[in-house]
């Protein structure tokens, strides 16, 4: 402490005994080898506390700056700094100001009190204000006011901004413009990126990856994934699980769910409802 009663960053850490990683229970700026609480922090760098204290140097930053209202329970408290329990302010590695969440586990990091705010809300349910809904009947609720605003808009319709197709004829309208994109694509053919099978003597073309991939597959036997029957002395192979599953059970009746006929004195059962609908069908009706 200087003879005003002030004291500096640099002169606090050299002769703080706060020496414990945890700072009292706050976030910790190191410097000098000493560790200070997040609410001492905030004092020595803008010489006051609060959300809304502003740096007292020119740069923002505040290596020197002085404070003379630092009292011991500061040093034992660091919860008030960065908006939550736990939290504090850290310099990062660029020497800016950043608030930390101080949550056993979390990483999150941010320069803005509402964007901490936020975070503990929608991650830690700390200090949540719901939103709800306001259209009748509604009972959809939020943590955040943006997230209130899509609900509204994509199940009420409310301030949409709708993008229409251009096309003659076509009343298609989307909410969002890679939707109207898709949209054309698959139905215009515009702006188009096919994809060619790069087989010998094959024409085939798809508008999605994912749709090349399941023709070489089913068409060239190309990265096939093979599902193998695991029953004795049966060699059916398929390329999709569920015709596995099926082969199971129309071969060795594993795992049926067998459609009974519920007419009297009838013993029919089938494993397909579409052959209990033609059986009743031809022998009932």
């Amino acid at each position: 402490m200087s003879g005003n009663g002030s004291v500096s960053l640099s002169q606090f850490a050299l002769v703080s005994n706060v020496v414990s990683s945890s700072g009292g229970g706050g976030a910790v700026d190191i410097l000098n080898n000493g560790v200070v609480s997040g609410v001492v922090y905030q004092k020595l760098l803008f010489g006051t506390y609060g959300e809304n204290a502003t740096p007292t140097t020119a740069t923002g930053y505040g290596d020197e700056s002085v404070a003379t209202d630092i009292t011991e329970d500061d040093l034992d408290n660091g919860s008030h700094a960065g908006g939550g329990a736990g939290g504090g302010l850290v310099r990062d590695k660029w020497g800016k100001i950043i608030r930390t969440c101080g949550i056993a586990g979390c990483q999150y990091k941010t320069g803005a009190v509402t964007g901490m705010k936020h975070h503990k809300a929608a991650k830690h349910g700390i200090d949540v204000v719901w939103i709800s809904c306001d259209q009748d009947g509604c009972d959809y609720k939020a943590k955040i006011a943006c997230n209130i605003k899509q609900h509204k808009r994509e199940v009420h319709d409310i301030d949409v901004r709708w993008h229409p197709c251009d096309q003659d004829g076509c009343d298609y309208k989307a909410k969002e413009a890679s939707n109207l994109k898709v949209h054309k694509q698959n139905v215009h053919d515009i702006d188009v990126r096919w994809h060619h099978c790069d087989q010998d003597g094959c024409d085939y073309k798809a508008k999605e990856a994912s749709n090349l991939k399941v023709h070489k597959q089913n068409v060239h036997d190309i990265d096939v994934r093979w599902h193998h029957c695991d029953q004795d002395g049966c060699d059916y192979k398929a390329k999709e699980a569920g015709h596995l599953k099926q082969h199971k059970q129309h071969v060795h009746d594993i795992d049926v769910q067998w459609h009974h006929c519920d007419q009297d004195s009838c013993n029919y059962k089938a494993k397909r409802a579409s052959h209990l609908k033609s059986h009743k069908r031809n022998i009932h009706s």
